[in-house]
């Protein structure tokens, strides 16, 4: 994610829809750029079907679609006008496809739009977890998806959550979380769960500080060892004292310091963990994702799944180049 010119928003005219592009439409008073917006016909093969048996005098592709076609391109563009300025409104668009995601990703990867953003929950999702098709598309995108759930708008966006296991594949998610951090304004926490497997061991309180000191400085180093592995993505991690960390990012002319901190607990559940100390202390998560299931013992795998069907703020998941690869 080096930049945010073009947004693509799904709409199924929900609240929660509109929780996505009121996101998208305040993001872009940071980045610039346009949002077009797309809605989904569901195709209607049966009865389809059934009208040729019966033999009907009209057909859905020649009768029906087109003025169903007509009516939701009218309702995007009412969607667009009372909720975009004009200034970030693209495309009104509307195709007609059986699985809404499959529709939305063709689309998106074809245009080569920078970001999905969508509504945590559509017209049939639970209130609780992110619905079917969100889930989908942020299983399959090959581009950033940030579903939003709750009204935290990202010009009060301070801190954004980085969850981590120190793997590469996890800490590919700090660049993007750091372009994100330094347009607005935010500081980054990297943030790793110790799971418990039994009791947690009593400690003596300054043995454990000195632990968490020496564990910050490690990370540091790994952080700065990692980026300085990938100058093109000029990255670096500095330090005034030994709990105050910078990440600084310099990119098109574009310098920013980057408040940067390490935080560290213990858990029996990861995913668990990440969320409670997220709607606590975070605004937004950035998390990596393999964008495929039954990875019951990899991190990145059921960990970011479950972070983000249960997260109750805006998710941003990036799927690196190397899990695209896997995917294919």
């Amino acid at each position: 994610m080096k930049k945010l010119n073009r947004i693509l928003v799904p709409t199924d005219f929900s609240d929660g829809s509109r929780k996505a592009y009121s996101y998208a439409e305040h993001l872009l008073r940071f980045f610039g750029g346009k949002v077009d917006m797309i809605n989904i016909v569901p195709t209607i093969k049966y009865l389809q079907e059934n009208m040729k048996k019966l033999g009907y005098p009209f057909s859905l592709d020649n009768d029906v679609y087109p003025q169903i076609m007509e009516q939701a391109h009218d309702s995007v563009r009412k969607e667009m006008e009372d909720h975009l300025s004009e200034e970030h409104r693209g495309e009104p668009l509307v195709k007609i496809g059986r699985k809404a995601y499959e529709i939305i990703l063709e689309h998106a990867h074809r245009e080569r739009y920078d970001l999905i953003v969508m509504g945590a929950q559509g017209l049939h999702a639970d209130k609780i977890i992110r619905g079917h098709v969100t889930e989908k598309v942020i299983r399959h995108s090959r581009i950033p998806v940030l579903s939003v759930s709750g009204s935290v708008m990202p010009e009060i966006t301070q801190n954004i959550l980085v969850p981590t296991d120190f793997s590469d594949f996890s800490m590919r998610a700090i660049l993007p979380a750091a372009i994100m951090a330094g347009r607005l304004k935010s500081r980054i926490t990297l943030f790793n769960v110790n799971e418990l497997h039994g009791s947690e061991p009593e400690e003596d309180q300054n043995a454990e500080n000195d632990a968490i000191r020496k564990f910050r400085k490690k990370v540091a180093k790994k952080v700065h060892d990692f980026f300085a592995e990938r100058p093109k993505a000029r990255i670096q991690i500095s330090s005034v004292e030994d709990d105050e960390l910078f990440l600084n990012l310099d990119r098109e002319d574009e310098q920013y310091k980057i408040p940067f901190h390490v935080e560290r607990v213990r858990g029996i559940s990861a995913h668990y963990e990440i969320v409670d100390y997220a709607e606590q202390h975070a605004d937004m998560i950035v998390i990596a994702t393999h964008g495929r299931s039954g990875l019951s013992h990899l991190f990145m795998g059921s960990t970011s799944e479950k972070v983000v069907q249960w997260a109750k703020i805006p998710v941003l998941t990036v799927r690196p180049k190397q899990a695209q690869e896997q995917k294919k």
